[in-house]
This record gives C-alpha cells, sequence and structure tokens, in this order.
C-alpha cells in the first residue's frame, strides 16, 4: 500500500505534494487546526510550553 497525496490546492496554483497523514486525505500542513491531529499537535506544544516554563522557575 502506498501513502496517497495531500491534493489540496496551494498558493501557486497547483496540488500539493507532501504525503498525506495516515488515515486522512491531507498533509498536517493542510489539515487545519480543527482536525483530529492538528488538536493532538497544538496540545503537545501546549504541554511542552508549559513544562519549559515550570523548568524556568526553578
Amino acid at each position: 500500500m502506498t501513502q496517497s497525496k495531500c491534493g489540496a490546492p496551494t498558493q501557486s496554483g497547483r496540488r500539493c505534494q507532501n504525503k498525506a497523514v495516515v488515515g486522512t486525505s491531507r498533509c498536517a500542513k493542510h489539515q487545519g487546526p480543527w482536525s483530529a491531529y492538528g488538536v493532538a499537535q497544538r496540545k503537545k506544544k501546549e504541554a511542552d510550553a508549559k513544562m519549559r516554563k515550570l523548568r524556568k522557575k526553578r
């Protein structure tokens, strides 16, 4: 099985050639913040930032 391409329209008018995230039809760049993948990425990023802030306080 080969991984599909994203295919989202880009600013240049062409289609995105990045590989789609497994189980979806779009790449991470074109899925948007509302998708399950986008939400998981945002939560991870926020948790990492919180840990950095806690470490900095010490």
